[in-house]
């Protein structure tokens, strides 16, 4: 993954996180906006820690960057689990919006990616 992609990645989800997180507010409230957002930058997050722990495992040697790697996994795992146990524990996102707030990045990647693959044939 290259880092304009990634970051053109960054660029557009937080466009359409912000655009939803309004409309979410409008129509439920801040719960709703609270959820999307959360839920929108939990995934954000994830795809970027994920996108620097691919460039970081091709500079560590075969073996050693195995290890790091599945260590990189499950603090990951953690972390954002964690980030969303508590806006969910609290009561300040609403579950369906946190949802849609997960769901907002894989859409945003198939987009820009098929965008990237035509333009470089």
């Amino acid at each position: 993954m290259s880092g304009e992609f990634v970051g053109r990645v960054s660029r557009a989800m937080l466009w359409a996180l912000a655009a939803v997180a309004a409309g979410a507010g409008l129509m439920a409230g801040w719960p709703a906006a609270v959820g999307s957002l959360s839920g929108g930058l939990v995934s954000l997050g994830s795809f970027r820690w994920i996108a620097r722990g691919v460039a970081r495992a091709s500079t560590f040697p075969a073996g050693r960057g195995l290890v790091l790697s599945a260590l990189a996994v499950g603090a990951r795992h953690l972390v954002l689990f964690g980030a969303l146990a508590v806006a969910l524990w609290s009561g300040a996102a609403h579950p369906l919006a946190l949802l849609a707030g997960l769901s907002l990045l894989p859409p945003i990647v198939i987009a820009l990616g098929l965008s990237a693959a035509r333009l470089s044939e």
